[in-house]
């Protein structure tokens, strides 16, 4: 036990001493809150300046003059300047189509130009198919393009209710048919917003992903290097290869740990001595997600299953290739399988109770990531948990299955690393691998 002691601070030693180590711990969240919330911002910032346009109308309703006037309500900050210049609104014959081809046509080359951003084109009977408007814009501007939205459904609806037998006041009729805005309540009569629930788990799972194969392609280098330099043969001749692949493990877990330590310390630092700065920023949203018992306790014990179970892989890969280069063909499955949950978000996010969600979540190699994402979703909403029923009767088996996995993960590695390490040349075939695990 004292060699493997050897092995693991070494480990450690070599990692947390490096001033990229330390730059690591506060750039990395610096990085992450930018990739996070930074978007965010950029996607709700403010319109700065008047935006041109022109309309290109051919309904004979004078739709174009309509939608004219129900984009004054938008101005672009204080300055209350209008948020859409109207350079040009064209009125054309409903049987004149050569017109109005020719006008798009020269409009459509003026948005080429940035002369204007947006045309709306109104072809006749728009009342009857929205299939006679066009939006012609080189821009994916949302905000803009649902106020031009509302508007014209509001003037098409009262166009449409001008034609029909509704004996009442056009704008009876639209303020008795306006649209609900449901509020959303979850179980226990609070709501998380949607975006804070889906940010919150896409850290943490980034924060599982990043920690495991940052370490993890890290361990599976080290193994390489130090075959390939035969530094390995010196180090076996004075201790097992299990006690060297398991005190590598542990170290560079250690290591890893350490940055998620600091980070969990700054994060509550600054919620403690944030003082009202970091309470707002927080909101009672974001702490019920982060201060959930059950989310902080499956998150971490997740986080180190999922490093074990994949650093073993990783050090399974190490020993038996020959170069860095080599590698490069094992680790992206590994990354894929780990990325998995992000690019199946949107449907764990519309129902974490989903067959397919759950199925996936007790599969050692997916759970780690997402059976965090499911218990992001689910936990805030419970009023009372118990461990036998529920996510979290869900996580535990779920945990169970990856420790399973990784105990099965370490035995089958150290079967291969003590052979595979003292191997070089070509690398070995399945055949040759089975050979190792039986070889006593």
């Amino acid at each position: 036990m004292s060699k493997f002691w050897v092995i693991f601070k070494r480990e450690y030693t070599q990692v947390v001493k490096k001033k990229s180590f330390l730059v690591g711990i506060f750039l990395t969240p610096i990085l992450m809150a930018a990739f996070m919330v930074l978007p965010a911002l950029l996607a709700g910032s403010e319109q700065t300046a008047s935006e041109h346009m022109a309309v290109v109308d051919q309904s004979g309703l004078s739709i174009g003059t309509r939608f004219e006037e129900a984009l004054q309500k938008y101005t672009v900050g204080e300055d209350s300047l209008p948020a859409y210049v109207f350079d040009q609104v064209f009125e054309v014959s409903v049987d004149d189509n050569a017109r109005r081809i020719s006008l798009v046509d020269s409009l459509s080359a003026a948005i080429q130009a940035k002369q204007i951003k947006y045309l709306l084109v109104v072809m006749p009977h728009p009342e009857l198919s929205d299939n006679n408007l066009a939006l012609v814009t080189n821009s994916d501007d949302f905000r803009a393009i649902r106020r031009f939205e509302q508007s014209l459904t509001d003037i098409i609806s009262a166009i449409r209710l001008e034609h029909s037998d509704v004996n009442l006041p056009v704008d009876s009729v639209l303020s008795l048919t306006r649209s609900v805005d449901l509020p959303l309540r979850d179980s226990q009569g609070e709501a998380i917003p949607f975006e804070v629930k889906y940010f919150a788990a896409l850290i943490l799972v980034m924060l599982i992903y990043g920690m495991i194969v940052t370490y993890g392609t890290m361990l599976m280098r080290s193994v390489i290097e130090e075959k390939s330099s035969r530094i390995m043969e010196v180090m076996v001749s004075s201790v097992s290869p299990f006690q060297l692949m398991l005190g590598k493990v542990m170290g560079l877990g250690a290591a890893a740990f350490t940055t998620v330590l600091v980070w969990v310390l700054l994060g509550a630092g600054f919620m403690l001595f944030g003082g009202t700065a970091g309470a707002s920023m927080m909101g009672d949203a974001i702490s019920r997600m982060i201060f959930n018992p059950v989310i902080v306790v499956f998150f971490v014990l997740f986080l180190i299953s999922g490093y074990l179970l994949y650093s073993t892989i990783f050090a399974l890969i190490g020993s038996i290739l020959n170069s860095e280069k080599e590698s490069q063909n094992y680790i992206f499955p590994i990354v894929m399988i780990l990325i998995l949950p992000v690019m199946v978000g949107i449907g764990v996010v519309r129902d974490p109770y989903v067959m397919w969600a759950q199925i996936m979540s007790y599969i050692p190699l997916f759970a780690p990531t997402l059976m965090v994402m499911r218990i992001m979703f689910i936990a805030p909403t419970q009023m009372e948990y118990s461990l036998f029923s529920g996510i979290v009767a869900e996580g535990t088996i779920s945990l169970l299955l990856v420790v399973a996995a990784t105990i099965g993960m370490i035995w089958l590695t150290g079967r291969v690393f003590r052979v595979g390490i003292l191997m070089y040349g070509k690398r070995p075939t399945l055949p040759e691998l089975a050979r190792w695990i039986r070889h006593r």
